[in-house]
């Protein structure tokens, strides 16, 4: 009998060692010479490969390949710019861990200025240029305002023109203390009140001062908090006759324009009857007092930053301080009662957006715009021309704007409202959808209707979105001089309100 190879016992799991190859090998070579093995002898079959190719394994590898070239590519077209670089560096992107490409980029790209060195760390002081209690000197660098002369035997320096320019120049003193000199009161002009607004009190300290308008009330025996201030620069001529209101004390900043222009603002809104004086703050020049159809026609030139105060009184009542153009001044307008109940219901406020639907010619929008000039008020329906004249005729405020055509797309581009006024017209019933729609929560909507169709169309939305208020209105105008008494047929109007729920 033949010796055989010393059998092997296989467990599952397991592969064969490669010390045992030998052994394997030798078994093999007895059974081709004849030789049988033992009957308590065993051979072990040839190991299994550890991996075997399947097609789920072989997709894989060719995805991974596939993504390394697409990656590869990408790298190159990035790096076009720079052909001799691109190679090396899709070489490096093909064959580079995700780790390294991450260092990678991050070597490469250029660092960001840090927030610490955005910020701006210098100390600010505006002053007034008559302030004689600030010392200069005490500063490490003084900025002057470009309508002031230099102060003799004092380093300083121009004052930036803008805040982008004086940002910089902070920027460059560290964490130094600037003085910046303002004409007049560092609190009404100069960039005093932008850098307490971007940088904080800690930073900038507004050293209050006597403004022109506080030397000119002075000399007439009138304070600041007597009068209510408007500056034509900032409000332009419109702003300023929408705010004009009978029975009230105010001071109007002629700037630009001079004070002839003020009295004819007067005039035009029904105060010429006003009483005014035209103050200098400049205590040798003269105070005119007059009434302001006077002050248009002055031949006299007012010394330069005059300021004109005006107590507004109207004997023929044409300054009406309270809502409602007289129907009968626009054409086709809905009646005063119906226009009151509605702003009534509306409560616009100064600060909210506000759609008005009502056709051609304005009518609730003027009274809006006329109770709230700071409101963004969108006339839809009306053209620009025709919105501009009855703004000037009836001073109401500056921010009303033509939206002409009136159709519901026309609303896609405007700002979501918080206030809506529709007056059933054509295309109603899309306009009310979408006005609903876009209403933004908390917001109030009246809709008013007057003939058949529409007091249908406005039930049918009702059906579907209950109101919270409605009201039937009807007006009718009398004859004051018929004998005897005749009234024409009344106006019969119908509204319905709704406020939108809040979110949540």
């Amino acid at each position: 009998m033949n010796e055989h190879a010393p059998a092997l016992e296989v467990t599952p799991d397991l592969t064969v060692p490669a010390d045992l190859a030998p052994a394997l090998s030798a078994g093999s070579d007895a059974a081709r010479n004849g030789d049988r093995p033992a009957p308590d002898e065993t051979i072990a079959p040839p190991a299994e490969p550890s991996r075997r190719r399947t097609p789920a394994r072989h997709r894989k590898r060719e995805a991974q390949a596939r993504q390394a070239r697409q990656a590869a590519e990408a790298e190159a077209r990035a790096n076009a710019i720079s052909p001799t670089e691109a190679a090396p560096l899709t070489e490096t992107v093909a064959d580079a861990s995700p780790a390294d490409l991450s260092e990678a980029a991050v070597v490469e790209a250029e660092p960001l200025p840090t927030p610490a060195e955005t910020a701006i760390l210098a100390r600010v002081d505006v002053v007034s240029d008559s302030d004689r209690a600030i010392d200069l000197c005490a500063f490490d660098g003084v900025l002057v305002a470009s309508d002031l002369a230099l102060p003799a035997g004092i380093s300083a320096e121009r004052l930036p023109d803008t805040l982008d320019a004086l940002d910089e120049r902070l920027r460059a003193a560290g964490t130094g203390h600037l003085v910046i000199v303002v004409p007049g009161d560092p609190l009404a002009t100069g960039p005093g009140r932008a850098l307490l607004s971007a940088l904080g009190p800690d930073q900038v300290r507004l050293h209050a001062g006597v403004s022109d308008l506080q030397t000119a009330l002075g000399r007439i025996g009138f304070a600041v908090e007597d009068v209510t201030t408007l500056r034509v620069e900032r409000l332009g001529r419109e702003g300023v006759s929408a705010r004009l209101r009978r029975g009230r004390l105010y001071a109007i900043d002629p700037t630009p324009l001079d004070p002839q222009s003020v009295g004819q603002l007067l005039e035009d809104a029904g105060l010429h009857q006003a009483r005014v004086w035209v103050v200098s703050p400049t205590p040798e020049a003269p105070v005119s007092a007059m009434m302001a159809f006077e002050l248009t026609d002055a031949p006299n030139d007012f010394p330069p930053g005059s300021q004109v105060v005006a107590y507004t009184i109207g004997a023929d009542g044409s300054c009406r301080d309270w809502p409602g153009i007289p129907a009968t001044e626009i054409p086709g307008a809905l009646p005063e009662a119906a226009r009151l109940l509605a702003l009534a219901w509306l409560q616009p406020g100064s600060e909210e957006c506000g759609w008005c639907i009502e056709g051609p010619q304005p009518a609730l929008a003027l009274d809006w715009a006329r109770e709230r000039p700071e409101a963004a008020v969108y006339c839809i329906g009306c053209d620009e021309a025709t919105l501009a004249t009855a703004l000037v005729r009836h001073g109401a405020g500056e921010h009303a704007e033509a939206v002409s055509g009136g159709s519901f797309h026309s609303l896609e581009p405007l700002a979501d409202p918080n206030v809506v006024f529709i007056r059933a017209g054509e295309e109603f019933t899309q306009q009310v959808r979408t006005a609903w729609t876009r209403l933004r929560p908390g917001g109030r909507m009246v809709v008013v209707a007057e003939g058949e169709a529409a007091r249908l169309e406005l039930m049918q939305f009702a059906h579907r979105t209950p109101p919270g208020l409605w009201q039937d209105l009807s007006v009718a105008a009398g004859d004051a001089e018929a004998r005897p008494i005749r009234l024409s047929a009344p106006t019969s109007v119908r509204l319905m309100g709704w406020t939108k729920p809040p979110r949540g």
